[in-house]
């Protein structure tokens, strides 16, 4: 009896030795291009070097699963879009997303000027927010201005008279380094007697913890407008949240590139 229940044993242990091991995750593929911001066309790279794994990928925002789109080369991108790519092989856990979103260039812009950034986070270039270079999530990048007061001001004008829609900006959110989405966005445009009126407005919320990411928010308006000038009005929080570590206390914005539509 013994015996039996010592080969009962051995044989349990083989069957979950052999059934139950776990399985490693892939890594994420990585996705090599210029920059999110483009004119014309750009292209994207997706790398992963594993013999027997391959890359799916969607254009349409959906998580990619094998059935979607199998990556063989390098990805010509003509118009604004969500690219989502995932390593997947035998005997492997799919690894999880990368994500890039494509932002083609807009209107054609002839200057920018903005309010005085922070002195350590001012860029170096006057056409900063509008050069179709992005900032990555570090924020001592140099593509990003930084501002911790209370008001942001950025003018904007057009090459000429254009009928448009809508106006995109480019925002770091990095909490964990006190960096949030803005309390609100104001969209001014001028009209024929040279008065800025109202043309949209974004009010973000801040209630719970979001990833760190470039976040691109396109403020569309309640009907197309024809202007040559534009304004914003972005209002960083003045208080963060009651959830975060620095609750109470200011919160740091910082943006870059601003399209026209």
């Amino acid at each position: 009896a013994c015996m039996r229940k010592s080969l009962l044993f051995i044989f349990l242990f083989f069957v979950q030795y052999s059934f139950g091991q776990q399985q490693f995750q892939l890594a994420a593929p990585l996705l090599k291009y210029n920059s999110a911001f483009f004119s014309g066309s750009t292209s994207l790279q997706m790398i992963f070097d594993q013999p027997g794994a391959e890359i799916y990928y969607t254009v349409n925002g959906k998580e990619p699963t094998r059935n979607d789109l199998l990556y063989k080369e390098p990805l010509i991108v003509t118009a604004r879009t969500v690219v989502k790519a995932k390593t997947f092989g035998k005997d492997f856990l799919s690894s999880e997303t990368s994500v890039v979103e494509f932002i083609n260039a807009g209107k054609m812009i002839r200057q920018i000027s903005f309010s005085k950034p922070n002195e350590k986070y001012t860029g170096n270039k006057t056409d900063i927010l509008n050069d179709n270079i992005g900032g990555n999530t570090n924020f001592n990048n140099s593509e990003w201005l930084g501002y911790n007061n209370d008001t942001v001001e950025i003018n904007i004008d057009l090459a000429k008279k254009e009928t448009i829609h809508s106006v995109l900006i480019s925002i770091l959110q990095d909490e964990n380094s006190w960096i949030f989405l803005p309390g609100q966005i104001l969209v001014y445009y001028l009209d024929k007697q040279k008065t800025f009126l109202p043309a949209g407005k974004e009010i973000f919320f801040s209630e719970s913890k979001s990833p760190k990411q470039c976040f691109a928010k396109e403020i569309i308006f309640s009907s197309k407008i024809k202007t040559d000038k534009l304004k914003l009005i972005m209002l960083p929080l003045k208080k963060i949240p009651d959830w975060h570590p620095g609750k109470g206390n200011h919160a740091w914005l910082f943006i870059d590139e601003i399209k026209v539509y």
